[in-house]
This record gives structure tokens, C-alpha cells and sequence, in this order.
């Protein structure tokens, strides 16, 4: 792992969506909101950025009113805020104190996600997850930051779900759809992907052995090096303020 990701290539989030491909059995709104969660988890907006309903609604190729009824979910899910004296919704800013109460949630829900997902995980899914992680590795090595993000939520997704606790993985989405905006900027910092990826094989190895407490232990030290990256990009972004 070169140091290839000091300038991570980034697409502008709203090109990354494109027009919606709507699906028999799902309304419209609920594949917008699917859409859209799915985009703030791997981190196609940042903190701050504005999330304009007309530009939703003509990116996706929609009418504005599913979107609207996805975006009010979206605020009450806490993924997205109204902001100011003009009501914008935008990404929600987050400050270093609820940085810290979600990694400590992080810790508790993943960590336990992660020990109850050896007994279900099965040789296709083990397939899966060595995929998001060799592509993680190839988008680390190319420099593609997008890349990079999305594997990481495949990757971490693909093995909490196999705890098969469906009320328990909504709580981790939870917690991702929060921070996944955030993580974004930490792709600058030194060392994070070569840390994050020696987490992810860590993990992996872990798997390949069935040994739980060494996933959980792996999965608990990628969030808090993750976490120390973020508070250290926000402290600097305040001394800069």
C-alpha cells in the first residue's frame, strides 16, 4: 500500500446517483429514501452540503414529491437537518462530542454484531466480503476514494448482517448513516488507509478462522483508528475556522 491516496480521486455525489431505476414491489418514495440512505452512508455528500430537492427530484428523474416524503424520513432518521434562517436541509455537521458518543456506540453495537456473525456466516458470503476487501485494496492502491467508501460499508455490512439480527444491523445503519459523510474526510489523513486495510485483513483472517473475539477485536480497531482520523480533521478544521 503505496501513498497514492494523498490525493484520493472524488466525483461530485450528485453524479454518482444518476436516474433512478425503479423496481416492481417498492414505491417510488421508498426507493428514493433506499437510494439516498444508501449514498450518505458511503459518503457521497459531505458535511454541510445542502441536499436540494429539485436537483434530487431531476437527477433521479422523479417527481419532487416522493422526494420530498424521502428526504423528511431522511431528517427523521437524523441522516440529513434543517439548517439556518432559510430551512435548508443539508448533511448534518457533527461536533467531536457526538463524534465520540457514536463511536462508542459503534463500538458496542458492531463489536457484538461481529462475534454473532461467525455462526452465520456461510462460504458465499465469506466470498463477498474478501471481494469488498480485495476492491477496497484496489481502490487504495488507484487513489479512488469513492471506491474506497463503498466497499467499506459492503464490507462491513456483508458481515453484520450474517448475525442475522435485522433490529440490530437498523441500528448500525443508524449510526452509519450519521458518520458516513464524515468519514469522507478523513482520506487525507496520514496513514488511514494503510491502518483501515490492516483492520480489513485483520478481519478477514479472523473470518477464514471462525474466531470471533479476533473479528470483533479487528472491527473495534477499525472504528476507533477511523474515529481518532475524524476527531483530528475536526480539530483542525475548528483552529482554521
Amino acid at each position: 500500500m503505496g501513498e497514492k491516496m494523498g490525493s484520493p480521486a472524488v466525483q461530485d455525489g450528485w453524479s454518482r446517483l444518476g436516474p433512478l431505476a425503479l423496481r416492481e414491489g417498492q414505491t417510488t418514495q421508498a426507493q428514493i429514501y433506499a437510494t439516498l440512505r444508501e449514498a450518505l452512508i458511503s459518503g457521497y455528500f459531505r458535511p454541510g452540503e445542502e441536499i436540494s430537492l429539485r436537483r434530487a427530484a431531476a437527477v433521479m428523474g422523479t417527481s419532487v414529491t416522493p422526494v420530498r416524503e424521502a428526504l423528511r424520513q431522511l431528517e427523521s432518521d437524523g441522516g440529513l437537518e434543517v439548517f439556518g434562517g432559510n430551512r435548508v436541509l443539508r448533511v448534518p455537521v457533527l461536533t467531536a462530542a457526538e463524534l465520540e458518543d457514536i463511536r462508542d456506540i459503534r463500538f458496542n453495537l458492531e463489536g457484538f454484531a461481529a462475534t454473532l456473525a461467525i455462526a452465520g456466516m456461510r462460504s458465499s458470503r465469506l466470498r463477498l466480503i474478501d471481494n469488498a476487501c480485495q476492491l477496497m485494496q484496489r481502490a487504495a492502491d488507484a487513489g479512488d476514494a469513492d471506491m474506497y467508501l463503498e466497499n467499506n460499508w459492503r464490507f462491513h455490512s456483508l458481515i453484520y448482517e450474517a448475525a442475522g439480527r435485522p433490529v440490530l444491523m437498523g441500528m448500525i445503519s443508524g449510526m452509519w448513516l450519521r458518520v458516513g459523510p464524515l468519514i469522507r474526510t478523513a482520506v487525507n489523513a496520514p496513514l488511514h488507509f494503510q491502518r483501515s486495510m490492516a483492520s480489513h485483513d485483520a478481519a478477514m483472517e479472523a473470518l477464514r478462522k471462525g474466531d470471533g473475539q479476533a473479528l470483533r477485536a479487528a472491527i473495534i480497531r477499525d472504528i476507533g483508528d477511523a474515529a481518532d482520523d475524524l476527531t483530528a480533521t475536526l480539530q483542525q478544521t475548528a483552529r482554521s475556522a
